[in-house]
C-alpha cells in the first residue's frame, strides 16, 4: 500500500458538510493512500512523505586481545613497555554461512600517535586479515608486535587506528582505536607566596617543582634548573623549567 500523510485545509473541510461531506472526505483520503499526488475532487493544502531507511545488513566489530594462549581482551598498550604483542579480533552480529575474511590496517590514518620509527609507534606488519568462520561469530588475527616509542615528551594519551575494509553482505566496520598511554608527566612549578608587594623590601620567595604523575612512575631523581624571566623595572615574573 502507498502511504502518505496528508494534511487538509480548513476550506476543503468546510464544503464538505452532513453525510455528503463525510462520504466526500472519505473519498479524499483513500484518493491519498491510494494514489501520490492531488485529488482532483477536493483541495489537499499539503502533503508530507517521510521515509526512514533502516539497514538490515548484519555488522561486524572489532577489538583487541593480548597475545597469551587464554587471551584477555586490552583496550591500551604503554608507552615505555616494551614490544607488546596485540591481536584484533573480528566480531558478527550472526554466525556467517560461509567463511569471512575482513582486511584490517594496522596503524591506519586517524588515529592521533604517529607511526614509523622515531614517532610514536612501531608495528611488525601494516595489516592483517581475520577470518570469521561458518557457523561461529567471531575471529581472531596472528599476533602483532607493536612497539612504542620511549620519549621525554609530555603528549598526553594518542589512539592507534585500526580500519576495516568492506565485507560484502555487511554493513560498514566502524574503526577501532588502541590507546597508546604516555608515561610522562609535566612537572608543575608553584610559589610559595604567590605574590608580593611593590615598593617594599626584598622577599624571598619559595618555589616547588611537583611531578604530576605518579610517584611510582618517576623512579629516579632529577634536578630541576628554574629561570627568571622579568628584571629591574618589570611587573612580575615569569618562571620556566
Amino acid at each position: 500500500m502507498y502511504l502518505r500523510e496528508v494534511a487538509v485545509s480548513r476550506a476543503a473541510v468546510g464544503r464538505l458538510s452532513g453525510a455528503a461531506g463525510r462520504a466526500g472526505l472519505v473519498v479524499l483520503l483513500a484518493a491519498a493512500v491510494l494514489a501520490p499526488g492531488v485529488w482532483q475532487g477536493g483541495v489537499v493544502a499539503q502533503q508530507t512523505t517521510t521515509a526512514t531507511t533502516v539497514s538490515s545488513l548484519p555488522t561486524i566489530t572489532l577489538s583487541f586481545t593480548d597475545g597469551q594462549s587464554t587471551p584477555a581482551v586490552i583496550t591500551s598498550v604503554a608507552e615505555g613497555g616494551g614490544a607488546q604483542t596485540v591481536r584484533v579480533v573480528a566480531t558478527a552480529s550472526a554466525a556467517p554461512a560461509a567463511p569471512v575474511s575482513v582486511s584490517v590496517t594496522v596503524g591506519a590514518a586517524g588515529g592521533t600517535a604517529v607511526k614509523g620509527a622515531g614517532n610514536d609507534y612501531q608495528t611488525s606488519t601494516d595489516s592483517v586479515t581475520v577470518t570469521i568462520n561458518t557457523g561461529v561469530t567471531s575471529g581472531s588475527s596472528g599476533d602483532i608486535t607493536i612497539t612504542p616509542g620511549s620519549d621525554d615528551r609530555v603528549e598526553g594519551d594518542e589512539a592507534i587506528r585500526f580500519a576495516a575494509g568492506a565485507v560484502s553482505g555487511y554493513q560498514d566496520i566502524t574503526p577501532a582505536s588502541l590507546r597508546l598511554v604516555d608515561d610522562d608527566a609535566a612537572i608543575v612549578l608553584s610559589l610559595s607566596p604567590g605574590a608580593v608587594m611593590e615598593h617594599t623590601a626584598s622577599q624571598t620567595v619559595g618555589v616547588a617543582a611537583t611531578f604530576a604523575g605518579a610517584a611510582s612512575d618517576l623512579g629516579f631523581s632529577t634536578a630541576v634548573t628554574v629561570t627568571v624571566a622579568g628584571g629591574a623595572g618589570a611587573d612580575g615574573a615569569v618562571l620556566a623549567a
